[in-house]
Formats: structure tokens, C-alpha cells, sequence
């Protein structure tokens, strides 16, 4: 199968490589920098909505066997409703590009046995 090719230019890479940067430096940091990462968070986020690339997070939703996700665990919940299925932790996120997925995601299922 051919791998399709996204093609950057070295602007967006330098702005991917500060961006890491700075998220490296917070993560090593004083409480104080969650306020720098919630910028390059969402500068991230705008950089990458600009090539056609969506991340879905999916905890909290209803799970459905047609997601492109892969379960990795499953905790049967004696509280929930039978039958009732959630996705209780994503792993991994569901990766888009232009619209088609281009990484399945990675999730923590959470079953109804009340």
C-alpha cells in the first residue's frame, strides 16, 4: 500500500520544533508555565488544522464497535446500565487528514453490568 506524502514547508517545521520545545520546557517546569502550554497547545492546534490533520479524543463518549479504534482494556462498571459502553480513558487519539483516518485511536472501554 503507497503511503501518502504531506509535504511541509521548513517554516512549519521550525514551528513544530519550538513549539516541542516549549512543551518540553513545561513539562519540566513550575506550575506557572501551564498557561505557556495552553499557547503552544492551541498554536499546535492551529498549525495543524492548517494541513487538513484532526485529532479526535474520544473519552467520555459512547463507544460503538464501528469507531476506528483499537480496545486496549475494558472495566466492567457493576454501577452503569447493562449494556451500556463508554470510552472511559483515549490512549491514543484518533488521527485525521482530510477527513479520512489516517491513525486509529487507542481506548480504555467501560461496560454497563448494573
Amino acid at each position: 500500500m503507497k503511503q501518502a506524502v504531506l509535504q511541509l514547508p521548513v517554516s512549519s517545521l521550525i514551528e513544530i520544533a519550538v513549539q516541542w520545545w516549549r512543551l518540553d520546557r513545561w513539562a519540566a517546569g513550575a506550575d506557572e508555565a501551564r498557561l505557556v502550554a495552553r499557547h503552544v497547545a492551541r498554536r499546535l492546534s492551529q498549525l495543524l488544522e492548517h494541513h487538513g490533520v484532526e485529532v479526535l479524543d474520544l473519552t467520555g463518549k459512547p463507544y460503538d464497535a464501528g469507531l476506528a479504534v483499537e480496545v486496549v482494556d475494558s472495566i466492567c462498571d457493576p454501577l452503569a446500565p447493562v449494556g451500556h459502553e463508554t470510552v472511559d480513558e483515549t490512549v491514543s487519539p484518533i488521527v485525521l487528514w482530510r477527513g479520512t483516518v489516517v491513525r486509529q485511536g487507542q481506548v480504555v472501554m467501560r461496560r454497563g453490568t448494573g
